[in-house]
C-alpha cells in the first residue's frame, strides 16, 4: 500500500461543516485511482491529504490517521498558482532541485518531462506568456519529473484541448505501468475512466452520467450585433497570437471559441474586455467604438469570466462578493440560486473548492446582467448536473436577447449551448 486515509474527518479552519466524514481510502502501488463526484464532496480534500497538505498546511482540524510510502508530488486544479521561476525549464526542473539532482543533469531531465506531455515547444517559454492549458501541461511536467512514487493530480485536463487530454492520459497509464501510483480528481470521466482501475464515487452523482449533454434548447432570434473585434492583430515576442481575427457576437445567439492550448481564445476575451489593446483592428459594444475604452467603462454592459477566477475574488463572503459591483439585492439573490451557491453565501470565497469558486465568479457577471457575458472555461471543476444547469442557463440568456461567448475546451458543452462555433 503506498498512501491510505483511515477514517479520516476533516473541516477546513473557517468551515462550519466537515470537508470529509469517516473518510476511508486507499491506493496501491501501479494503480489508477479516479475521484468522481459533484464540486465540494471533498475530491481535492483527499488529495490534500495524502500531500500532507491538510491539516499541515491548510490548517483546521483532522481525526483519523493519513499514511504515505514513498515520495508525493501533486499537481493542483489552479495551475496558476503553482510556478516558481518564470522560465518554463526552470520552472519544471525545480522539483527536481529539491531532490537534489545534480546541476549537469536538471535541464536535460526537465526537458524531458516536456517532452511526456507533449510539451517541448513550451522550452524558451516563460509562465507569464503561457495559456491556461499550457500552464496546466508546464505544471504537470513540473511534478512529473521528479518521478514520485504517489502522483496526485486535480482536474489535469480541465484546460486541455482533446488531443494534448489524450495524449497525457495514455501518457498517465504508461507510468501507472512502470509502478507509480496515481490518484486523478475528475469531472471529465470520459477522458480518464479508460485507464482507471477503480473510480471512487463522492457523494450523489449531481444530473446523472457523463453522458453527451443535452439540455433543452429554445435559441432565440439573432438580433443586432453586439458585440465585434474586427482585423485583430496580437504579436508576443517572435509569435503571432492572433493574427487579422475577426469575431462578432449578436442578440439572442451563444457562440463557442474553440482552439487547440495556445491558439489565442484567451487572448481574444481579454481584448473584447479591455483587459489587453490590440496592436491593429478594433472592438465595438453596442455600437460603440470602445477600442481604447478601459475595460471598467465596458462594465456592465459587457462581463468577463476569467479562466481562474479565483484570483479575482475580492471580499469575505460569497454574498459580499456577488454584490461587490452594486447589483441589487434581488439579482444578488437570483444570481446566487441560479448558480446553486446560495448555501455558500456566508463562506470566504478562498475556502471554496476550484469549481465552487468558478460558480461564484459566474454569479457575480450574472447578477449585472450584462448585455454581453464572456466566459473562458466556465466548466473547470463543473460536474456534468452542473454543466447541464449552465447550458441552460446560457441558451435562457439568449433567448431573452443578450449575447455570450464562451472558450472551451469542452466539445460536449460546447455542441450543446452554442448556436455557432468559431475556431481559430
Amino acid at each position: 500500500m503506498i498512501a491510505a486515509l483511515d477514517h479520516v474527518t476533516y473541516r477546513y479552519g473557517a468551515g462550519t461543516t466537515d470537508a470529509l466524514v469517516d473518510c476511508s481510502f486507499a491506493v496501491r502501488a501501479g494503480e489508477v485511482v479516479v475521484l468522481a463526484g459533484p464540486s465540494g464532496t471533498g475530491k481535492t480534500t483527499i488529495l490534500r491529504a495524502l500531500a500532507g497538505l491538510v491539516p499541515h498546511y491548510h490548517g483546521g482540524r483532522l481525526r483519523g490517521r493519513v499514511t504515505a510510502n514513498g515520495s508525493v508530488a501533486i499537481a493542483f486544479q489552479d495551475p496558476e498558482a503553482q510556478g516558481v521561476y518564470r522560465d518554463v525549464v526552470r520552472d519544471v526542473a525545480f522539483g527536481l532541485e529539491c531532490r537534489g539532482v545534480p546541476g549537469p543533469e536538471l535541464w536535460p531531465a526537465a526537458l524531458a518531462a516536456l517532452a511526456r506531455v507533449g510539451a517541448s515547444h513550451l522550452a524558451g517559454r516563460t509562465l507569464d506568456s503561457l495559456s491556461g492549458g499550457e500552464l496546466q501541461l508546464a505544471a504537470l511536467a513540473g511534478v512529473l519529473a521528479p518521478t514520485p512514487e504517489l502522483l496526485l493530480l486535480d482536474e489535469p485536463t480541465a484546460q486541455l484541448d482533446d488531443g494534448a487530454a489524450a495524449a497525457l492520459v495514455a501518457h498517465l497509464r504508461a507510468i501507472a505501468d512502470d509502478g507509480t501510483a496515481i490518484v486523478i480528481a475528475e469531472h471529465r470521466l470520459d477522458r480518464v475512466q479508460h485507464i482507471a482501475d477503480r473510480v471512487v464515487q463522492l457523494g450523489e452523482h449531481l444530473g446523472g452520467s457523463d453522458a453527451p449533454l443535452r439540455s433543452p434548447r429554445s435559441p432565440g432570434a439573432v438580433g443586432a450585433e453586439l458585440l465585434a473585434g474586427r482585423d485583430l492583430l496580437v504579436t508576443r515576442g517572435a509569435r503571432r497570437v492572433l493574427d487579422a481575427q475577426t469575431i462578432v457576437v449578436h442578440a439572442g445567439e451563444v457562440v463557442a471559441l474553440r482552439g487547440a492550448n495556445g491558439a489565442g481564445k484567451s487572448t481574444l476575451l481579454r481584448l473584447l474586455a479591455g483587459l489587453d489593446r490590440p496592436e491593429v483592428g478594433s472592438v465595438t459594444l453596442l455600437g460603440e467604438d470602445v477600442t481604447a475604452v478601459a475595460a471598467e467603462l465596458r462594465h456592465p454592459r459587457l462581463a468577463l469570466v476569467p479562466q481562474d477566477p479565483g484570483r479575482h475574488l475580492l471580499c469575505e463572503s460569497v454574498t459580499d462578493e456577488v454584490a461587490f459591483a452594486g447589483s441589487p439585492a434581488a439579482a444578488v439573490a437570483r444570481s446566487l440560486d441560479a448558480m446553486d451557491v446560495a448555501h455558500l453565501a456566508d463562506r470566504h470565497p478562498r475556502d471554496l473548492s476550484a469549481g465552487e469558486r468558478e460558480r461564484v465568479a459566474l454569479a457575480v457577471a450574472l447578477a449585472v446582467d450584462p448585455a454581453v457575458l464572456l466566459l473562458d472555461e466556465p466548466t473547470r471543476g463543473m460536474d456534468s448536473g452542473r454543466r447541464r444547469r449552465l447550458a441552460a442557463l446560457l441558451r435562457e440568456r439568449a433567448s431573452s436577447g443578450r449575447g455570450v461567448l464562451v472558450a472551451t475546451h469542452d466539445g460536449a458543452f460546447g455542441a450543446d449551448v452554442a448556436d455557432r462555433e468559431v475556431r481559430l
